[in-house]
């Protein structure tokens, strides 16, 4: 909605928009609860927002049909908002290849465990992974407003590579969240002991020598008794050094958008980009 907001001087707002961003908000919110159907699945985790996870509520049948009928009940709703049939078959273009990335970064993830790269490859693989998952699914978002709104093609660009990189903050931050266990207690450093690609793997890769990453490693192995690890984050600073990289990214991500919109002569809301940008604070704020 903010993404429509932000360019939508293209087209005035009315009863209809609103219609469509709100069917937007649907389609983006289901298909991002078909994820964490699945992930729950292929994670083994038991917890789901402070209740049992689906599969382990109704069974894995259930589970999974349900996980993959929210990823194609979305393209449905698509039909509800009424677009011409150009901007319809770019929704659909776009809707496919986010769901491609998304299972492609899934895929990074299952397919990777962190502690056997080489340090050096880390970051990468951390990163490729945000951009894949959360990224891809932000960066869907943020667009569907700017189709609604009949910006210019230039423009769906620009909202597209905006969303992407706010979901990779978002995710940096929710990877914080994991570690520190505030919000879920319950699931705190899971994502350490899957192994799997995180916003913590790659600031301890990328801020410690060879020999502290081996005594991280050795400590996440140890978990889920954390005092080493724990002990280790203390001592390198970790926590504090991953949440500043993180708003760093934030920081960065909003300048840009603003930069790329005066360079191609975007007519654009500033109250919509404040609006993001205290949406962008909320988020830095929500996992601590």
């Amino acid at each position: 909605m903010l993404g429509h907001r932000l360019v939508g001087g293209f087209s005035p707002s009315s009863l209809r928009t609103e219609q469509q961003c709100r069917t937007c908000v649907e389609v983006v919110e289901f298909i991002h609860a078909g994820s964490l159907v699945v992930d729950d699945i292929e994670d083994g985790s038991r917890i789901r927002r402070g209740r049992g996870a689906l599969h382990v509520r109704y069974g894995m049948p259930v589970a999974l049909n349900a996980g993959n009928w929210l990823y194609f009940w979305p393209f449905e709703l698509v039909k509800k908002l009424g677009l011409p049939h150009d901007k319809l078959l770019l929704v659909y273009e776009h809707y496919h290849r986010t769901l491609l990335r998304a299972h492609f970064g899934q895929a990074l993830d299952l397919g990777s465990r962190v502690d056997n790269l080489p340090p050096g490859q880390i970051r990468e693989t951390c990163l490729a992974s945000m951009h894949l998952k959360t990224g891809a699914l932000i960066g869907f978002a943020v667009s569907l407003g700017g189709i609604i709104s009949g910006a210019p093609e230039k423009a769906f660009r620009i909202l597209n590579d905006f969303g992407r990189d706010l979901g990779v903050g978002l995710q940096m931050f929710d990877d914080l969240g994991n570690v520190i266990g505030r919000c879920e207690p319950s699931k705190q450093y899971e994502d350490l002991m899957l192994y799997r690609p995180s916003w913590v793997w790659a600031c301890a890769a990328k801020t410690s020598s060879s020999e502290d990453f081996a005594q991280f490693v050795c400590a996440v192995r140890k978990l889920p008794v954390a005092d080493g690890l724990q002990a280790w984050f203390e001592r390198h600073h970790l926590i504090t050094l991953a949440r500043q990289g993180a708003r760093d990214h934030m920081n960065w991500t909003f300048q840009r958008l603003e930069q790329r919109l005066n360079a191609e002569q975007i007519t654009w809301s500033k109250r919509a980009f404040e609006k993001l940008r205290e949406l962008g604070e909320e988020i830095a704020v929500a996992y601590e």
